[in-house]
């Protein structure tokens, strides 16, 4: 019985989701007390008895946050029920479990999971989660399900979805070079067929990075949203099907994958997959992948010497190991992307509703192309508007073509605007009512007017429904500055004045307008989309072509990526490991789901050591939040250990300028926030943005090896792996 509920300050209900248990609760409890129109047995939630149950719990975490400063974070009930909460904005998120199937910490994930991908899907325009027409909120909010319903599947079975880093497919030498030249050649012909904005080309193979290719000119393409695309492709065509399946599935390079075109004009019609049906549940997903570990040909390892790092106590649980210069996702011999300008046009958010269709039980996943607006971080903009395009491969691998969309850095000054106002308290109040330096809010407010100017000169000579946006942004604006904008900033005040509060809560509606009129309502032309589609089906037939001779071994790789018998010689004991660079957000750990199938009634060993792997790191994560860098733990017949450190680009190790401190916010990983770079800069606060890489190191052996070879195989094996990448600089101490 489990739901996730988004609740605006009117309050409307800007999201539900829930399972069938938890709707039928609802309905029944709404018909028993007379505020529901159902009898209690529909399969869609009452949405007046929702905001007649959830109404009093926004209204007394409002009371509290705003006089205690201090809202409820979860509830707990009598009858086993579980809400957490987190208000990000002005929306109440709160997700609900009356099974005890999920953990708070799972929950409050989950929270800052759909939070980042609600922003990738919608910017900073939350609301457009709820359109006027009940039609189309069904099926946004349907897609977004499926999208957190992959999400929960994939932490469950994926372990870089677990650890929240990018795992690569470790592929050989001769496949990386034809993969980066593929991608080269399809940005190229991308660009030749009318989008020359495309920046970034990339092969997914089920949840496995295989390629990336960016142009020379574009941001880098960060971690967190190579995550975010993979839960959009898996949820658009997820693949549930078994080793043997996969490659029994016939696929000649004269036959490439037929395109069926997914738009909002044409909708997908009913019909039944070759190899998945999107109606199958996770939970069937999970029943046709079985775990297991199987062999593959070991990692070379280059020939140097292996540094020694002897186990010291730290009054700060802190040790070092060498550092590894920072690699981009490409494979070998590929230049680091530097900086982005460029555009190209934006899609029409009815491709929503159509990519909410793809995604019907009838939709046949499998043979679409795709194509959605979607807003990634770059360095200027915390929703930069791009547009994604997706066309499948062969099972389980996915092209994604990611293009720059028009006027994205006015995109960075608008949402420039709406994080000044959330960051310093202007729309709910200050934290405890405490006064600022008045030094402090005359510098916010400049950088507030600074952005305003930047978004007014844009949008000055704006023609159409924008030139009205302008207008009503200039009188807005200067509401605000006679509301006493500044006189409040350096006052003790605890909340806005009134006036003041009412200009700033309507010139905030008037940025999220602008922004949904420029990035989320724009349709090109026809005759560019019937173009855009010619040239996608020439790429997907380029790239089928070029790399169909790696089919079997691609899905092979896809769930044998890297093995433990690799290291069983050098590391007797080890059972398994968890190596993750967080300067690049990079996993390296041996596969566990494997498509094995165990006779009924056999010990299936793979399953046990998954539960104590998840169970490892999620021990692990709550240390971490509690300011334990390292540590280890000796429980029955394993014996865990985990190590977190940090050094600089050159591969010194750095001590802490300030001790990690127990902190509240998102929890560790790159989806739900920013923990790990929050993490330096909290401890290391005079060093520049970049200065400082972050490592972490979990392992497991058997119980009884001693604590000295537990040791001894933490540095060999980190030295191991940063040799192996090619990228280690000099023997350090570790520890």
């Amino acid at each position: 019985m489990k739901g996730l509920v988004v609740i605006n300050p009117l309050p409307d209900i800007v999201f539900f989701w829930g399972d069938v248990e938890f709707t039928t609760h609802i309905n029944r409890l709404g018909a028993r007390e007379g505020i529901a129109e159902q009898n209690g047995i529909s399969d869609e939630v009452d949405q007046n008895a929702l905001v007649q149950f959830f109404s009093p719990l926004l209204a007394s975490h409002r009371f509290l946050k705003a006089e205690l400063d201090n809202p409820y974070s979860s509830i707990s009930c009598e009858n086993g029920f579980l809400f957490v909460l987190r208000q990000f904005g002005e929306h109440l998120h709160i997700a609900v479990c009356g099974d005890g199937s999920e953990t708070e910490e799972f929950l409050k994930r989950k929270l800052y999971v759909f939070r980042r991908l609600a922003g990738v899907h919608y910017g900073p325009v939350i609301d457009e989660l709820r359109p006027d027409s009940s039609h189309d909120r069904k099926k946004r909010w349907t897609y977004m399900s499926r999208l957190i319903n992959t999400w929960a599947h994939l932490a469950s079975t994926e372990q870089s979805f677990l650890v929240e880093a990018v795992e690569r497919l470790n592929v050989n030498q001769a496949l990386n070079e034809t993969c980066i030249n593929i991608l080269e050649q399809a940005l190229s012909k991308v660009r030749s067929g009318g989008d020359k904005h495309a920046v970034h080309a990339l092969l997914l193979v089920n949840t496995k990075l295989l390629a990336l290719y960016s142009s020379r000119n574009a941001c880098e393409l960060q971690a967190a949203d190579i995550l975010a695309i993979t839960l959009v492709v898996r949820t658009l065509f997820p693949t549930g099907d078994s080793l043997e399946e996969l490659l029994s599935f016939t696929h000649t390079p004269s036959t490439p994958l037929s395109v069926r075109r997914v738009t909002a004009e044409r909708s997908p019609t009913p019909s039944s997959t070759d190899y998945y049906s999107p109606s199958s549940s996770v939970e069937e997903t999970e029943q046709e992948k079985s775990e297991g570990q199987g062999d593959s040909s070991p990692q070379p390892v280059p020939n140097r010497d292996l540094f020694h790092t002897p186990i010291i106590p730290h009054e700060q649980d802190s040790f070092h190991t060498p550092a590894a210069v920072q690699d981009s996702f490409f494979t070998p011999h590929q230049p680091t992307p530097a900086s982005q300008r460029a555009q190209q046009p934006e899609q029409n958010p009815l491709l929503l509703s159509a990519c909410e269709e793809a995604l019907d039980e009838t939709a046949e996943s499998s043979q679409e192309y795709f194509h959605m607006p979607a807003f990634l971080q770059t360095p200027l903009c915390t929703h930069s508007p791009h547009l994604l395009h997706c066309v499948p491969i062969m099972p389980g691998t996915v092209l994604v073509i990611v293009s720059e969309v028009p006027k994205s850095h006015l995109a960075g000054h608008i949402c420039q605007c709406l994080l000044t106002l959330v960051t310093t308290e202007m729309l709910q109040g200050k934290t405890g009512g405490s006064a600022r330096d008045g030094v402090q809010g005359r510098n916010q407010v400049e950088v507030l007017e600074g952005n305003v100017k930047r978004v007014l000169d844009a949008t000055r000579k704006m023609k159409g429904g924008l030139e009205r946006v302008h207008k009503d942004l200039v009188n807005r604006w200067d509401l605000v500055r006679k509301g006493g904008l500044l006189e409040y900033m350096d006052s003790t005040a605890a909340n806005p004045p009134p006036r003041l509060e009412t200009a700033l809560s309507e010139f905030t509606r008037t940025l999220k307008v602008l922004f949904r009129l420029l990035f989320l309502t724009y349709k090109p032309p026809q005759a560019a989309e019937d173009k855009q589609r010619e040239t996608m089906d020439a790429v997907q037939e380029l790239v089928s072509r070029k790399i169909s001779d790696y089919k079997d071994y691609l899905s092979v790789k896809a769930q044998r990526n890297v093995t433990m018998t690799t290291y069983l010689e050098d590391f007797p004991g080890l059972i398994h490991f968890l190596y993750i660079d967080r300067s690049m957000d990079l996993v390296i750990a041996p596969a566990i789901n494997v498509t094995t199938h165990p006779e009924p009634g056999c010990f299936d060993a793979t399953a046990v050591l998954k539960v104590k792997v998840w169970e490892m790191v999620r021990r692990w994560q709550h240390y971490l939040q509690n300011s334990f860098t390292s540590s280890v733990v000796r429980d029955g017949d394993f014996c865990y250990s985990y190590f977190l450190w940090f050094e600089d680009p050159s591969g010194n190790p750095l001590s802490p300028q300030q001790p990690v401190k127990q902190v509240q916010g998102a929890p560790p990983g790159i989806l739900a926030g920013h923990y790990y770079r929050d993490l330096c800069s909290r401890c290391f606060p005079t060093m520049p943005v970049g200065a400082v890489n972050c490592y972490e190191l979990m392992c497991m052996h058997v119980g009884v090896i001693p604590a000295e070879f537990v040791a001894s195989h933490c540095r060999k094996l980190a030295a191991m792996l940063w040799e192996t990448s090619g990228e280690a600089h000099s023997p350090i101490s570790l520890l």
